[in-house]
């Protein structure tokens, strides 16, 4: 076995453990970018190995779970499907009241997140010099607080580590996966990204201002569903001079 296909194998396993209905051979070709035969093949290795099983509607599903399941997993399909059936429009995504009520939810969400509070630490106050400092501890924290899977960062600084002057854009943080094919929820899987980006502009608020001022904010960027990929976009605000320290 090649080391790519070993890589594909892998991906196979995360995306199932992503998408706990299981999926079929044309979402997973899709998601893959691989041929169909070649779906088919690591299938069949897969299923011979005991790593998954092919169900009666012919979707395929993992025998044992990858990791523990979580609020942010399985139970996230009922939670999301179950708010848009009662609440209508005000949980659905499709429209910015249902963005925002989702956001919302993540601020409610994360006093129980337990995050730590750098902006007491005055080891970490010395050494944030430069915002990029923070973000990158934020994204050390958070891959381990938050069960998704964090895959790239990008971080949108001049070489004096300001944000974008134009937009007030300093990062954007990518995560693939979302448990969104699932027929059930298809149309708002992508609504607990809100809840996380609601996450993100709590612990942001709490760290950023009162080391530098401003403000911060956190919002959805952009949602590619056809590769469950989803950008999110904090954007660091100072309505008087910016105070960050040169490097």
């Amino acid at each position: 076995m090649t080391k790519k296909g070993e890589s594909i194998q892998e991906k196979i396993l995360r995306i199932l453990d992503r998408n706990p209905d299981g999926l079929r051979i044309g979402q997973l070709q899709k998601l893959l970018k691989v041929s169909r035969n070649s779906v088919y093949r690591y299938l069949d290795l897969l299923e011979m190995k005991g790593s998954i099983c092919k169900q009666p509607d012919k979707s395929y599903i993992l025998k044992e779970r990858i990791r523990p399941q979580t609020i942010y997993g399985f139970q996230y399909q009922a939670i999301l499907q179950g708010l848009k059936i009662v609440g209508g429009e005000k949980w659905d995504i499709r429209n910015p009241e249902g963005k925002q009520n989702f956001k919302e939810l993540g601020k409610i969400t994360y006093p129980m997140m337990k995050f730590p509070d750098l902006s007491k630490d005055a080891n970490f106050k010395k050494q944030s010099h430069h915002l990029s400092d923070i973000i990158e501890t934020t994204l050390k924290v958070l891959q381990v607080t938050l069960p998704v899977e964090t895959f790239k960062d990008d971080i949108r600084l001049d070489k004096d580590g300001f944000p974008d002057k134009l937009t007030n854009l300093a990062a954007i943080i990518s995560f693939e996966g979302g448990y969104v094919l699932s027929e059930d929820v298809i149309e708002n899987g992508f609504a607990h990204y809100y809840i996380i980006a609601g996450l993100f502009e709590m612990w942001f608020e709490h760290l950023i201002p009162p080391i530098y001022g401003g403000r911060t904010i956190v919002d959805v960027l952009k949602i590619d569903s056809e590769h469950q990929i989803v950008d999110l976009a904090l954007y660091v605000i100072f309505d008087e001079k910016n105070p960050f320290i040169k490097s």
